[in-house]
């Protein structure tokens, strides 16, 4: 049977580590056996935060990843920001710890106002020059954009335009409106701008991909009913060696991924204090760990605890594979969401492997959020306010309560609708149609 094609422009891709990665990478491991060919162009030489090589596992030997070289002007910020040139550069992180100087604050107005959507505006013009002159060899039944970079969008739009390909834009984060935009002081004038690449192509595209209910509903505000919903999920086959019948000692409370300064939980830190003095059982059950790209303003508020200070480990990133360990120790899993006007909608791609874990899960966000109707309906969920002190501890003493009663492990419930395979299902079911409609 002859497989159709399908040709998906991501940033990110392994070695490169994240959600951003898992994503399509997933997707790419599971088309084939529903009859689809995925064709991967991504950048020779990207500017990642982190690392991952384990992630490779999943790349099929037969897999074609066509590779083009991206200048970016990272180097340039690095020097104008003082950093050294060997320095990862992750946005949202980037001044944290210290207050901006002058060139830190010209590098960032430099980001905002003119790299317009973002750094890798400069791959778009010579990947499309690339992908036009070997388009007769790809030949292509579908076209994939996912951002961010939401440049990658734009490399979609002028494919369309130039082959009346059928195309899928896929936010995985929102773009004219996300948060992170303003740590960089756009003007009004550069807003404009970036609204008016995402109306080009939100209209433009034939259809739009993005990864909750509630984001799904901001964008049908310009793409109508072309907009459709598949979130992230988990790959069973990567929790092999998960242990759900350990109990542990500690009462370990445990962050895996990044936290920048918009996730900082201030009143959390604050409780787990007072409970540590208030209760010399806590006390001395208490754990702290941090594993990822952690804000460094956090761990030096976090350091202001005297008990609390002394229960926290901070551990570098950990490449997937090594992550089950750190599963099997942990009581409780926090998951924090960005305290912005994105969080309503925003689903960490971490929460759909805590589920598969069935370990607690603490969720520090909204709770008429997406995030918190999912770990609430998968019975394994415990959602407080960041800002309600009185539902923090609460929740907090409710977990701990099942940690001391001996029960980790939860009775989840509707999670296989996450899981990699049956969403790329759903993927693969939005394709078809597209592909018979322009037949």
């Amino acid at each position: 049977m002859h497989k159709k094609k399908v040709l998906i422009i991501t940033y990110y891709w392994p070695p490169g580590g994240g959600g951003g990665v898992q994503r399509w990478l997933k997707f790419a491991k599971y088309l084939p056996g529903f009859g689809w060919e995925p064709i991967i162009f991504t950048p020779e030489n990207p500017e990642f935060s982190v690392i991952d090589h384990s992630l490779e596992k999943d790349i099929d030997k037969n897999l074609e990843v066509i590779k083009y070289p991206i200048w970016e002007p990272y180097q340039l910020f690095k020097k104008l920001s003082g950093r050294s040139k060997n320095e990862k550069v992750n946005t949202g992180l980037l001044f944290d710890d210290k207050k901006p100087g002058f060139k830190e604050k010209a590098a960032l107005w430099i980001r905002g106002n003119l790299l317009i959507p973002d750094p890798r505006i400069f791959w778009v013009r010579p990947s499309f020059r690339y992908l036009n002159s070997k388009w007769d060899e790809i030949k292509p039944d579908l076209v994939i954009t996912t951002g961010p970079p939401h440049s990658m969008h734009l490399i979609g739009l002028r494919l369309q335009k130039a082959f009346t390909i059928p195309w899928i834009a896929d936010f995985r984060d929102p773009w004219a409106g996300i948060d992170i935009l303003d740590i960089f002081h756009p003007s009004g004038r550069a807003i404009r701008k970036q609204q008016k690449l995402e109306r080009k192509v939100l209209k433009n595209a034939t259809r739009v991909l993005t990864v909750s209910k509630s984001w799904g509903q901001e964008l049908k505000a310009v793409a109508g009913d072309k907009i459709a919903v598949i979130t992230n999920g988990f790959d069973k086959s990567d929790f092999p060696n998960m242990d759900r019948t350990h109990h542990p000692e500690k009462f370990r409370i445990s962050h895996l991924g990044i936290i920048n300064s918009l996730r900082n939980p201030k009143i959390l830190w604050q409780k787990l204090e007072d409970l540590c003095k208030r209760d010399p059982g806590f006390n001395e059950d208490l754990e702290l760990h941090l594993t990822g790209t952690v804000d460094p303003g956090l761990i030096k508020e976090i350091n202001t605890f005297p008990l609390l200070s002394k229960k926290m480990q901070v551990n570098e990133y950990m490449e997937h594979e090594q992550l089950i360990g750190e599963y099997n120790s942990t009581a409780c899993l926090l998951l924090l969401l960005n305290d912005s006007k994105n969080a309503k909608g925003h689903i960490p791609g971490k929460l759909f492997e805590y589920l598969t874990t069935r370990i607690p899960i603490l969720v520090m966000g909204p709770e008429n959020g997406d995030a918190a109707g999912i770990a609430k309906e998968s019975g394994t969920g415990f959602v407080a306010d960041p800002s309600d002190e009185k539902a923090i501890e609460e929740t907090i003493l409710k977990i701990y309560s099942q940690f001391k009663a001996g029960k980790r492990v939860a009775q989840v419930k509707n999670i296989d609708q996450f899981s990699r395979e049956f969403l790329t299902g759903k993927l693969v079911k939005l394709m078809n149609e597209m592909i018979k409609q322009k037949n």
